[in-house]
């Protein structure tokens, strides 16, 4: 059962392109739609380097990433270009030039189910 759902996870996560980040920190609460893309259960957003949501990033780790099939908490960490990983699209998109690369690490997944009818499914990830 636990497989099932994982990979159900990564199914709903890799097909989903845009997200909404949302943070906390000393710019109080902050939310943007940002381009995505999700490798196995994470999820890395391009985040721009002008946007509020950097600077909470920089003081705090705990991020909600909001799609149209499920929403998701997690740590992110703002990575460098050297352990950016080699497979990851978005990282050779032309709006990544002004933008640092956020991954985030799922802690809890909820599922939403495609046609509204049925429960929402929760994954907690450790």
């Amino acid at each position: 059962m636990l497989s099932q759902l994982r990979r159900r996870a990564r199914e709903a996560l890799s097909a989903t392109h845009r997200v909404v980040l949302s943070t906390d920190g000393p710019a109080e609460i902050q939310a943007e739609a940002l381009r995505c893309e999700a490798l196995g259960l994470s999820v890395y957003v391009l985040v721009p380097r002008a946007s509020d949501l950097l600077f909470n990033l920089e003081n705090s780790t705990l991020v909600v990433a909001t799609a149209d099939t499920w929403q998701a908490r997690g740590a992110a960490r703002l990575l460098s270009r050297a352990v950016y990983p080699e497979q990851l699209e978005i990282a050779r998109r032309p709006e990544a030039a002004w933008c640092e690369l956020a991954e985030i690490r799922l802690t809890r997944l909820q599922l939403r189910p495609s046609d509204d009818v049925g429960p929402v499914e929760t994954l907690d990830i450790a």
